[in-house]
């Protein structure tokens, strides 16, 4: 049995405790009106545990037709409608609860908690956000409210109000995330660099090197700014910089020195070069040439394989190598391309999760900074 539906019928078992306790205590006016709802209640305990969630649910309606005050078993159906993907109808019973004018203050917190998990699986965020924050006015210091409104502000693109919930959320839990926080600092160097704002956006790199020198993004960022501006020297620092701290992400910055004609050929080229001499990266030799077959040509990547006379070890090297400077044969050319066209460049270290491109949060476990190139020679 899954995790909700253990938590549902946890639920339902205290439902069936308190009625249990109020016959033992005698409350004999409502005797037969509980007895007629025990008997649904039991056999839906028993259909969760067997693992039957719909027959569990016709038993649990039951029980709320039965008792129309049983906040409890209305909070129990609403996790289970989530579940089925029935996600109007979990709505519509969590809007009835927190409509009641005597729910008490514990069931309030959790229907807006459940209202906001409910529109949150529907993919409307505003009005999930809505929700969290109700929660998080009845209890400030509630974890997994101030998460919740964390990724939605991150999947917005609200850089500035992720970091005020992550100092929120820190002091909760008596930490400092400051590589998640670096990487809220990237992102919002890179948002003021996409609006022309070259002094934000070098405010915000620094500041997110000053928290995590490891922040490929940041210094990718000041790179950008320092190209742009015409200050080659610093523009060569921040690269350098980027290949001792970060080096697994060093071959991102390739197609913005490729697209400076300029730099690349008066400087560029030659860090690039110095890079591969000092470590022999299969990751930046196979990024190096695919970049120029993309932005130069298969000629000049041709021209590039035989500068760095670089040999693939393994089969997926292999085929990358085939799609960007060609081989003898040309099928397997043709092939390599195709396979080089759909593959997954990047897993996630926490969850394992694979993307074509890169992103600095895992879109799946959420975490920042763990995508990684793949290496070895798994396709």
């Amino acid at each position: 049995m899954n995790t909700l539906l253990l938590a549902v019928a946890v639920a339902v078992l205290v439902v069936l405790a308190a009625l249990l306790v109020r016959q033992e205590r005698g409350q004999a006016p409502e005797q037969n009106e509980d007895d007629a709802r025990v008997t649904p209640l039991v056999r839906g305990i028993n259909y969760l545990l067997a693992d039957e969630p719909d027959l569990a649910l016709q038993e649990l309606v039951q029980v709320a037709r039965l008792r129309s005050e049983a906040a409890d078993v209305y909070m129990a159906l609403g996790e289970m409608f989530r579940s089925k993907g029935e996600i109007g109808r979990a709505v519509r019973i969590h809007q009835n609860l927190l409509a009641r004018p005597d729910l008490p203050s514990s069931i309030h917190l959790q229907a807006h908690l459940a209202l906001a998990r409910d529109f949150q699986a529907g993919g409307l965020l505003d009005r999930a956000l809505k929700q969290y924050e109700k929660a998080i006015a009845i209890q400030p210091d509630h974890a997994e409210a101030l998460e919740a409104c964390l990724r939605i502000r991150e999947q917005s693109s609200e850089w500035l109000l992720a970091e005020e919930l992550l100092s929120r959320l820190d002091q909760v839990r008596g930490r400092s995330s400051n590589s998640h926080r670096a990487y809220l600092f990237a992102e919002l160097a890179q948002q003021h660099l996409n609006d022309g704002d070259s002094d934000g956006a070098r405010q915000y790199a620094v500041k997110a090197l000053a928290l995590d020198e490891a922040c490929a993004p940041a210094y990718i960022a000041l790179a950008i700014l320092d190209l742009k501006e015409g200050k080659a020297g610093e523009a060569e620092v921040m690269v350098r910089a980027l290949w001792e701290k970060a080096p697994e992400h060093f071959p991102l910055i390739i197609p913005m020195l490729l697209e400076d004609k300029a730099f690349y050929r008066s400087r560029g080229k030659a860090m690039l070069l110095a890079c591969w001499q000092e470590k022999h990266t299969e990751e930046l030799a196979l990024s190096w040439l695919e970049d120029v077959r993309r932005m130069r040509g298969k000629k000049e990547a041709r021209a590039l394989l035989e500068e760095l006379d670089f040999q693939a070890g393994n089969l997926r090297a292999s085929l990358r190598l085939a799609a960007a400077a060609g081989s003898d044969d040309e099928t397997l050319n043709r092939y390599a391309e195709q396979w080089r066209s759909k593959v997954k460049n990047f897993a996630c270290e926490q969850c394992g999760v694979e993307v074509v491109e890169m992103r600095w949060q895992c879109p799946q476990c959420l975490t920042w900074g763990s995508m990684h190139p793949k290496k070895g020679g798994a396709l």
